[in-house]
């Protein structure tokens, strides 16, 4: 297993159902949808990266997921969303690696002239092999405007914990702020999106205290081949997190950095079969580079699924 941990806790939290914000409100609606994939996939380098725990193995197994949102525009101005996902990997061979993830959020805004203020709480629990793992919870409030009807610039400050079951050290508590821009072309068929994020972290114990920003770009594009409706996207996240220097008590010398440097590129194709219907097929590399020698790795994880939306 990757640090899928860290890595799905950033997507799902700075989500923020923003596809929704697209579209013209109505006057006062509800909405439920659900959706539900199995798939397979192969990861060359089981890990836990929260835990240090980073492994050469390599496994293939299977993966789940369900999820559902719930949106209540209350009126033309004011919506409430709230959204649970589920997600659990299953190896063949390493299953002290394996993954189950729940995700759950809340969501309020209130749009008026272009503009979009919002408060967000995002929560999850991971479980690793069975036992509970890690607990996260997060409030953010964030800004939205249409620059232009193409352009929608997004912005947020967060507050967050992590409260790990075992490795209380890494316990920890969070602020951060991120800036996102985004640019849809082609009718709304092709997006362009970058954004930048920047966080600070104060842990149980202070090896574990960092300072850090995150840079994402992603390009999305919709079309139609076959009579099939098609979605293709690739995407690049760099992160850089600095770490409190320490020192040691006896001899008051410096002690080995865990600057770390994560390079990560991604792609994806959506392929919809049947009105409900769609393939999924997702591939990931990621170049993790630690001063700490332990913590420097390379890993692809390559999936496919199929996936049923209502």
């Amino acid at each position: 297993m990757k640090a899928i941990i860290t890595a799905t806790l950033c997507v799902f939290s700075t989500q923020a159902s923003f596809a929704e914000t697209t579209a013209i409100a109505p006057k006062s609606s509800f909405d439920v949808s659900a959706d539900a994939a199995v798939g397979v996939l192969n990861n060359s380098a089981l890990s836990v990266q929260e835990l240090d725990d980073i492994s050469s193995k390599s496994d293939s197994g299977v993966k789940i997921s369900t999820g559902a949102t719930a949106k209540w525009q209350v009126s033309k101005a004011v919506k409430l969303t709230s959204s649970y996902r589920f997600e659990q990997q299953n190896y063949d061979e390493f299953d002290q690696y394996d993954l189950d993830l729940h995700q759950y959020g809340v969501d309020g805004s209130y749009s008026f002239n272009s503009n979009e203020l919002g408060l967000r709480y995002d929560g999850a629990k991971a479980n690793v092999a069975g036992d509970t793992f890690l607990h996260f919870n997060q409030v953010s409030a964030y800004y939205g405007r249409f620059l232009s009807p193409q352009t929608y610039l997004r912005m947020s400050v967060k507050n967050k914990t992590k409260r790990f079951a075992s490795a209380t050290a890494r316990d920890a508590d969070g602020v951060g702020a991120d800036i996102g821009l985004y640019n849809f072309i082609n009718d709304g068929q092709t997006m362009l999106m970058a954004s930048i994020a920047a966080d600070k972290e104060d842990a149980q114990d202070s090896q574990f205290d960092f300072s850090g920003y995150t840079f994402n770009t992603k390009i999305t594009h919709k079309f139609t081949a076959l009579n099939l409706s098609n979605k293709v996207g690739l995407g690049w996240r760099y992160q850089n997190k600095n770490y409190e220097e320490q020192t040691s008590n006896e001899v008051l010398e410096a002690l080995p950095s865990r600057d770390e440097h994560r390079n990560v590129v991604n792609v994806f194709w959506h392929l919809d079969l049947f009105k409900h219907i769609m393939l999924v097929t997702e591939a990931e590399y990621g170049d993790y580079e630690s001063k700490q020698n332990s913590n420097t790795y390379t890993q692809s994880i390559v999936s496919a699924s199929i996936k049923v939306h209502f």
